[in-house]
């Protein structure tokens, strides 16, 4: 944790002090938080006896830009909820980070799953405001027949209720969805958060007889996509694969070169480590989306390593940037910026319960993803608690 710790805190020093006008002018950098373990009541001012404006039930989400401020022996955040600017001062176990990409696993086209926990609303389009053309219970099934939207902070699935027919668009909200039949292929799992309609490429089915000898022995497929990656011109399939045996994992991407499967990427986990995100994204505005790849180290900590591929056209190569580890850390996508949190903790702290969160802000410039803000906030979980 220490050498962690070390190595963060001089990335957070450089980067504040060679570019403090750029920390300075994004300081007002959205975070997605959400309702998470109560309701929280938005208020018209920083003060209990203020007018409510908003309640807000678990699963709601809203924008924190960092404002906050004590008032009446209590800690407040300045947040918007929909059309709403107003003050929260909720409980410890309350709110939390949410990340608007972030899916239920398995979770894509094509796949049948049930609402587990609580009732969801049914749009006509995606998007919390339009028309809800029915409330599911607890227990409906329902099928994905349209590729992801994200917007106002959820990602959308369009979807067929069975047996009754009805379509409609649903929010992937806390609490998640139930999987009850994953995206398969030529009996291989379909990796998820792909956004296959936009990223997803046709002409890849060759590959299915050659895996067997593109992979190292012991290694079994954890789950497969044909992409997009180098904008278009030819599938380029992204294979992740674990070799329970040797306790790693390993990312692969291979073109079809002159009429054969080339590697075209290889990459291995350290030992016991496990993929905890493989998921596709448009974060440059250009032909060549990102592929993200956070792991969880073995280890109590639940370091967040992270690295972003990107097809290079001059080389042909898919090629990674890292960007760090980050202690107890969680990534948050919003737009095209990546934002990473990892525990921020005062010297007496125990390391169950820091007060604080370091947050890192990254935008593709062009050439890479560069630090566009680095500073500690307090940790929104404990916001009554958190000494900052």
């Amino acid at each position: 944790m220490r050498l962690t710790k070390l190595v963060s805190l001089i990335c957070l020093v450089a980067t504040l002090c060679l570019a403090p006008r750029l920390a300075a002018a994004q300081a007002g950098v959205e975070m997605v938080l959400q309702a998470y373990g109560g309701e929280v009541t938005l208020y018209e001012r920083n003060s209990l006896s203020s007018p409510i404006l908003a309640r807000l039930q678990v699963g709601d989400r809203f924008i924190w830009r960092g404002d906050r401020l004590d008032s009446e022996g209590r800690q407040w955040f300045f947040v918007q909820m929909d059309r709403f600017f107003g003050w929260i001062s909720p409980n410890d176990g309350v709110i939390d980070f949410a990340d608007p990409t972030s899916i239920t696993p398995l979770m894509d086209r094509s796949v049948t799953f049930s609402i587990a926990d609580a009732p969801r609303a049914l749009h006509s389009a995606p998007g919390r405001f339009n028309l809800v053309v029915a409330v599911l219970p607890v227990g409906a099934t329902l099928r994905v027949i349209d590729a992801p939207v994200v917007t106002d902070l959820y990602t959308w699935w369009r979807v067929r209720v069975q047996p009754s027919g009805i379509t409609g668009w649903i929010a992937d909200r806390v609490p998640i969805f139930s999987v009850i039949a994953p995206l398969r292929v030529y009996g291989y799992q379909v990796c998820d958060n792909f956004d296959l309609k936009t990223f997803g490429m046709v002409g890849w089915d060759s590959i299915v007889s050659a895996l067997p000898r593109l992979l190292d022995a012991g290694e079994q497929v954890v789950c497969l996509a044909s992409t997009k990656l180098d904008g278009g011109v030819s599938p380029i399939v992204v294979v992740l694969a674990r070799d329970e045996a040797r306790a790693v994992e390993s990312l692969r991407t291979f073109a079809l070169r002159g009429g054969v499967w080339t590697p075209i990427f290889a990459r291995y986990t350290d030992p016991f480590a496990r993929t905890a995100r493989l998921s596709l994204h448009d974060l440059s505005g250009d032909p060549y989306p990102t592929l993200i790849w956070n792991v969880r180290l073995d280890g109590t900590g639940g370091i967040l390593q992270t690295d972003l591929l990107r097809f290079n056209p001059a080389s042909g190569l898919v090629e990674a940037q890292s960007l760090g580890q980050y202690y107890k850390g969680f990534m948050q996508i919003n737009g095209r910026l990546i934002t990473f949190f990892q525990a921020n903790y005062l010297p007496d702290e125990p390391n169950c319960c820091p007060s604080g969160v370091e947050r890192y802000v990254f935008a593709w410039n062009g050439a890479m993803f560069a630090p566009v803000l680095a500073d500690v906030l307090p940790i929104p979980y404990s916001i009554q608690s958190a000494r900052r």
